[in-house]
């Protein structure tokens, strides 16, 4: 039996993305990018402070948000970067940036369905649901009825493109941040082989 609740004719349950196995898929490769992204940020930023990439990790799971994890390479990386690199890396980081906040939007809603739309999917804010609750319990049936506009209101219809965009936007970020690494990986082999040589 689904768990959650339903506003109107949209579900919001369990079980609700099992009717929409194409954007559920969708929002699947979303978070692995974004996994993806997190972690190989985490070896860039090892890479550039010279140290292990467990180190990294550990740095950076100190950092109780995204952002705060971004920010912390972001400045790393105008200290430590030769500065014809500056610019560049640090656009990259303000695109990571920008790409996490419409990730967490995802990754912090609730995800409903209506069989009458078959190729949308609904997003409620999770302070919108709690919110409903709160109020649900103080409210009579005809005082929950009216406040079921006002939460319709703040919730989303997407599409499978709409998805699929970001998702897009997301693996273009992967490709440049994984770029990145493998560029600074090469210069730090060139210049090992350098610094050998003159030895």
């Amino acid at each position: 039996m689904p768990t959650g609740l339903a506003i109107e004719n949209i579900s919001f349950d369990v079980d609700a993305l099992t009717a929409r196995p194409e954007h559920a898929a969708v929002l699947g490769r979303i978070f692995t990018s974004w996994s993806l992204i997190e972690g190989t940020i985490a070896g860039l930023l090892g890479i550039m402070m010279h140290a292990d990439d467990r180190a990294a990790i550990a740095i950076l799971q100190t950092f109780r948000t995204n952002s705060a994890r971004v920010e912390a390479v972001r400045k790393v990386g105008a200290e430590m970067l030769a500065e014809e690199f500056k610019a560049d890396f640090d656009g990259l980081m303000k695109a990571v940036l920008s790409y996490a906040t419409e990730r967490n939007a995802i990754a912090h809603n609730l995800w409903g369905v209506t069989e009458d739309e078959p190729d949308l999917v609904y997003r409620m804010p999770m302070s919108v649901m709690s919110g409903l609750v709160v109020k649900a319990s103080k409210l009579d049936t005809d005082e929950i009825l009216a406040y079921v506009e006002p939460v319709k209101a703040q919730m989303k219809a997407i599409t499978l493109a709409e998805l699929e965009q970001l998702e897009q936007q997301g693996q273009e970020i992967l490709h440049r941040v994984m770029k990145e690494v493998t560029g600074k990986m090469f210069r730090q082999a060139v210049a090992a082989q350098s610094s050998g040589a003159t030895r």
